[in-house]
C-alpha cells in the first residue's frame, strides 16, 4: 500500500493510501494519540467518494 498523502498536527494524523482490496482503492487513516494511548481509524473509499471528498476541499475547480 502506497501512501498518497500524510498531515500530522500535534498528537493527530491523517493518512490516505492507496489500497486494493474488496473494491475500495483509497483508504484514510486517522491517527490520534492521548494520554499515552494510540487510536487508528480507518475507513476505506469508492472512487466516487474521494473524488466528492476532493471536489469539498477544492471549491475553486467545481
Amino acid at each position: 500500500m502506497a501512501n498518497l498523502y500524510t498531515t500530522s498536527r500535534e498528537s493527530k494524523t491523517v493518512e490516505i493510501e492507496e489500497f486494493s482490496r474488496e473494491g475500495f482503492p483509497f483508504r484514510m487513516i486517522i491517527t490520534l494519540k492521548k494520554l499515552g494511548v494510540v487510536t487508528m481509524l480507518d475507513y476505506l473509499l469508492t472512487p466516487e467518494e474521494a473524488a466528492d471528498m476532493a471536489k469539498a476541499l477544492n471549491p475553486s475547480k467545481k
